[in-house]
């Protein structure tokens, strides 16, 4: 059985991020799947600061969130347990609070990341790793 091909999805956010932003993602864990992520980033540039790392890891089932600035990673977050199941769809909504990034998975809020830099530099939400993205939506 082979593995299905990396995504790497890139939407862009011209006018970046600002308090009561929502960034919609749906898809699939593959049956195979190892690990996937959400970046929001600062740049379309690579090696780009990231504001939010989210990065389901089911080969180790854990949920790690950080920051990446000037190409070093922060101190990294956990949140409890996986909400992900691989062959399973999911939902995940990003929620740009005044004080950080809400992570609601289906319909429970997951963790609340603390902002570690402005999210008003935010401007690509890039999805990839082993995932089936069906959607990216911002509002």
């Amino acid at each position: 059985m082979s593995a299905s091909p990396a995504t790497n999805h890139k939407t862009p956010l011209p006018q970046g991020v600002r308090t009561g932003t929502v960034m919609r993602i749906r898809g699939v864990v593959p049956e195979q799947a190892g690990r996937f992520h959400i970046n929001l980033l600062c740049s379309e540039e690579q090696g780009a600061d990231a504001a939010l790392h989210f990065n389901p890891r089911l080969d180790t089932s854990e949920v790690v969130f950080n920051t990446k600035e000037q190409g070093k990673w922060g101190r990294e977050e956990r949140g409890s347990g996986i909400p992900f199941q691989r062959g399973q769809p999911f939902e995940v909504l990003l929620i740009a609070t005044e004080d950080g990034f809400k992570a609601v998975v289906g319909d429970c809020e997951y963790l609340h990341f603390k902002h570690r830099m402005p999210p008003a530099n935010v401007r690509v939400v890039e999805v990839g790793g082993d995932v089936q993205l069906h959607s990216v939506n911002v509002f």
